[in-house]
């Protein structure tokens, strides 16, 4: 499965390291920041930003957020909550919210501790979002007394191309109570896939306190996240693939998963240290089943990673042990391991652990329900240990026989290998370079038939210096279509109220202009005869403002807007001209 991922932002802030240290005692002036994403709620994953989420309840709904009332295995009904939303000085809200309790069996605590939280944006009010997020996970970090495991981990996993939460910081209050520094952490569900271009028709939870494994007749293992609640025929159909061996399973598993992601996603768990995913725990992680039936699965509840290497080729898991009792997995999986090591070097995720302590550390040192600054800074500078420690043994391991590629050129501009090229529309045919981490091994570029619009694939074969090991890299060129859609809607005479036909035509344009880019919009309306030109301009305004506010809830931010009044059409339509690629 083909996972398509839109470039967004992701520079790197670097700051000087005290002698004795490996981190900074102040924060450094921010030259730049990790923030992944064109989509509105992109400013919100800043993990060089700490904002504020502060929330108020009624003393009886306080009180029941409280044990026994609530547990780890029993989060209750969505408790109405008034929440504002502070970031960059600037404060978003009050809104309206559900609140209720986020934890585990190590993690979860009630309102008398450091409790964590879930925020439901639309409990009581349809369709509201803060940047278009309905749902929003607020970490305590009570079992990482670094505060940047999850940061750093889930870079990882997305550079990979695997579909992982974005995160930033936040300081948590609750009815008066500081609740101290919480990872705001993207969360997974349809709308975190959507932006990698990935559909949702069901997603299931592995988690305590069953740790299931894809056995058959293990589906009441798992809890049921979204979608339907009595057809789960799809995690059926997996669970009875798991039951093949050897090349049966091989074939019939690649025909439902990205056997490279699969295989990536262990890599990265073991690279880590990530002890409680499913590799090694069958814990903390999220199955997907999109539209087609495909499956993704999705890395959950990482923040005990960093604190040592494991065993690459030891699993209780069912799937990882197939995988290495049939060879051509198993290659498969020792290529990811060297893909793993390849990214985690080119990330330099030191350095953003540096920088990501740097900012923190005066909200740490607030943080009455936290560790204390000194526990803090010890674990920050065992992490950035660990990480490089790491990074060593791996890349040690994969020497022999890596056949990933360093680097990809593409009519001269380099890209990361993995990544999806993006071309003008009309281009043709590509001039394509690779280079091979293995420094003898051969590459072979496969010739590409002419290019067409939408996705295509350029294939290289990798061959090591021992010519012991084979890998075919598949290169994606997406050739954009300059597409120009029109559309009318319509409203009811001088106001800014949509009719039937109007709110049917809003939500019709918003799934045309969904995953576009260089999005222009030019809206045009008739002036009455009747109004004045002024008023008229203020009536279209305010029909403009309702469609790019419905736009926005969809993560559509057109880049150039204008509004024009016209001799000809009607005075009860807006008339949208949107030009953009695909």
């Amino acid at each position: 499965m083909l996972v398509k991922r839109k470039s967004g932002l992701v520079l790197v802030l670097i700051v000087a390291v005290l002698t004795g240290s490996l981190l900074n005692s102040t924060p450094a002036s921010a030259a730049s920041y990790y923030v992944e994403g064109t989509d509105a709620a992109a400013v919100m994953f800043d993990p060089l930003m700490v904002n504020d989420f502060s929330m108020q309840m009624s003393p009886e709904d306080f009180d029941s957020l409280k044990y026994p009332n609530v547990g780890w295995d029993y989060e209750g009904d969505w408790r109405e909550t008034r929440m504002s939303f502070t970031m960059a000085g600037k404060v978003y809200g009050p809104y309206v919210v559900g609140v209720h309790l986020k934890g585990a069996w190590g993690s979860w605590r009630d309102v008398t501790g450091k409790a964590a939280f879930k925020i439901k944006m639309d409990a009581y009010v349809e369709g509201q979002t803060l940047f278009g997020v309905s749902r929003i996970t607020l970490n305590n970090m009570v079992q990482d007394p670094s505060y940047i495991h999850e940061s750093l981990t889930y870079r990882l996993f997305r550079n990979l191309g695997i579909p992982a939460p974005r995160t930033g910081y936040a300081n948590v209050s609750l009815n008066g109570i500081n609740y101290g520094l919480h990872l705001n952490v993207e969360t997974p569900n349809k709308q975190m896939l959507k932006r990698w271009g990935v559909s949702s028709k069901h997603i299931y939870k592995g988690a305590v306190p069953y740790f299931p494994d894809f056995y058959p007749g293990s589906e009441w293992m798992f809890a049921i996240e979204s979608g339907s609640e009595t057809d789960i025929s799809d995690l059926t159909n997996f669970l009875e693939i798991n039951q093949l061996e050897g090349a049966n399973w091989w074939n019939e598993i690649s025909k439902v998963t990205d056997m490279e992601l699969l295989t990536l996603g262990w890599a990265t768990e073991y690279f880590t240290g990530h002890w409680d995913g499913y590799v090694l725990n069958r814990n903390n992680y999220f199955v997907n089943f999109d539209d087609k039936g495909k499956v993704l699965l999705l890395p959950w509840g990482v923040d005990q990673t960093w604190n040592g290497a494991l065993d690459y080729w030891s699993s209780p898991a069912l799937m990882t042990n197939k995988c290495w009792g049939y060879e051509t997995c198993a290659a498969t999986y020792r290529q990811s391991m060297a893909k793993v090591a390849r990214i985690a070097k080119s990330l330099d995720l030191a350095t953003m652990a540096r920088s990501i302590s740097a900012v923190i550390r005066p909200h740490i040192m607030s943080d009455a329900f936290g560790p204390g600054i000194y526990t803090a800074v010890a674990n920050q500078n065992n992490t950035i240990w660990r990480l490089k420690d790491q990074l060593t043994i791996l890349s040690s391991i994969v020497q022999p026989y890596d056949t990933t590629l360093s680097s990809v050129r593409v009519n001269s501009i380099a890209y990361s290998p993995g990544q999806q090229v993006f071309l003008p529309a009309g281009t043709k045919t590509v001039s394509l370079q690779v280079t091979t981490t293995q420094t003898n091994a051969k590459a072979a570029i496969q010739p590409m038939g002419t290019l067409r619009p939408g996705l295509n694939s350029a294939f290289v074969v990798v061959t090591s210096s021992d010519k012991k090991h084979i890998n075919t890299h598949k290169i994606a060129l997406y050739v954009y279509s300059d597409i120009t859609l029109k559309s009318t809607i319509s409203f009811h005479a001088n106001v800014a109220v949509p009719t039937f036909s109007g709110l049917s035509n809003t939500g019709t344009l918003g799934t045309n202009l969904e995953l576009n880019t260089d999005l222009s919009i030019d809206f045009t309306m008739l002036k009455s005869k009747t109004l004045t030109t002024a008023k008229a301009k203020a009536i279209m305004a305010n029909r403009v403002k309702y469609v790019l506010t419905n736009l926005s809830k969809r993560g559509i931010v057109p880049a150039k807007v204008t509004q024009t009044l016209t001799s000809t059409g009607s005075a009860n339509n807006l008339t949208v001209i949107a030009k953009f690629k695909k």
